[in-house]
């Protein structure tokens, strides 16, 4: 029955992936495309490579830190190769299974319970998420008329709250959970207290100052490094389009959403369409015909050049790591 689930889910994916990127391309000039695509300059994608290449360590370096407290086995390289890792298989395979197995190699590498990981990767994602949405929010508050403001801070006023809220349950949870389990029936007492348990584990990074501080540094250190690479691949387009400086903001709050969506690996026509709305928005709403295969140009470089980034650095670290330390299956499905 799950793995039934499992190919429905899949083929489910795939048909939106196919219905989206017939929906962005149906009148695309794809020889125009190409002769835009031939013209991306080497530099600037050696430049976001190594770009990505410092990403993948200062990530490393994040988890690191958070995991720190709960699992202070865990070594600085198998937490940097882990990113790497999840990287190549999350480009490679559905439904961002790269997250999942960064978890697996984690936990074979330094004999670490899955359990603990699980929770913590999935508030790792959920802070990413609201940071994303925190940023892009600001830049649109920044450029926008004065009634839809008021919406806008109720907004960033509610993720605000939310992220205090999460540290101050952190920081105060003896407290807390001694008052919920003194208000809940008794017979519900081991289930709060196994959810407290792993929900402390995936936010063990906001139990202290200074914790939070170098959480926080490596954070936005490593999105102002993915900003710059979204940056860097999309800017002779931004340029040619005429589009605004900061347009490389949307371009990456938008492939966020679209990456949460089920699709073909890499978030194949989702992410395709997450750019094409918002080429539209920055455009006002219409994409004029004479530039819509620049556009297109846009998308597809943007996407793959992106997807090639993570492959590539993914694929090296997976080799070398491979090579160094005779790994070679786990389950005998996923290589590494």
């Amino acid at each position: 029955m799950k793995k039934n689930k499992k190919i429905i889910l899949t083929i489910f994916g795939y048909l939106v992936s196919l219905s989206l990127l017939v929906i962005v391309f149906k009148d695309t000039n794809f020889e125009r495309v190409f002769e835009y695509l031939k013209k991306i300059d080497p530099f600037l994608v050696l430049l976001a490579l190594l770009l990505n290449v410092i990403f993948v360590w200062i990530r490393g370096a994040y988890q690191k830190n958070n995991l720190h407290i709960t699992t202070p086995n865990i070594r600085t390289g198998t937490s940097i190769v882990s990113i790497g890792v999840s990287l190549f298989y999350n480009a490679v395979l559905p439904t961002r299974l790269g997250d999942v197995i960064r978890a697996i190699f984690i936990s074979l590498r330094d004999n670490i319970k899955k359990k603990r990981l699980l929770p913590y990767i999935l508030v790792e994602k959920i802070i990413d998420f609201l940071f994303v949405i925190f940023f892009f929010l600001l830049i649109v508050i920044i450029e926008s008329e004065d009634e839809i403001l008021s919406y806008l801070f109720v907004t960033l006023a509610v993720i605000i709250i939310f992220i205090i809220t999460l540290i101050l349950y952190v920081k105060f949870n003896k407290k807390v959970i001694n008052f919920i389990l003194s208000i809940v029936p008794a017979k519900f007492n081991k289930l709060f207290s196994e959810i407290n348990h792993e929900a402390i584990n995936g936010m063990s990074c906001f139990k202290t100052k200074n914790q939070i501080a170098k959480s926080l540094v490596l954070l936005i250190s490593g999105w102002v490094i993915i900003l710059c690479i979204f940056y860097i691949l999309s800017y002779p387009f931004i340029d040619q389009l005429n589009l605004p400086n900061y347009s490389a903001i949307y371009f990456l709050f938008f492939s966020a959403v679209a990456l949460s969506l089920p699709s073909a690996p890499s978030g194949i026509g989702t992410v395709h369409y997450g750019l094409y709305l918002a080429v539209q928005i920055l455009m006002g709403g219409d994409i004029p015909n004479n530039q819509s295969d620049l556009v297109a140009a846009l998308i597809i470089s943007l996407h793959l050049l992106l997807v090639m980034l993570d492959v590539i650095i993914g694929g090296v670290i997976l080799l070398v790591y491979r090579q160094k330390n005779n790994i070679r299956f786990i389950n005998n499905r996923f290589f590494l």
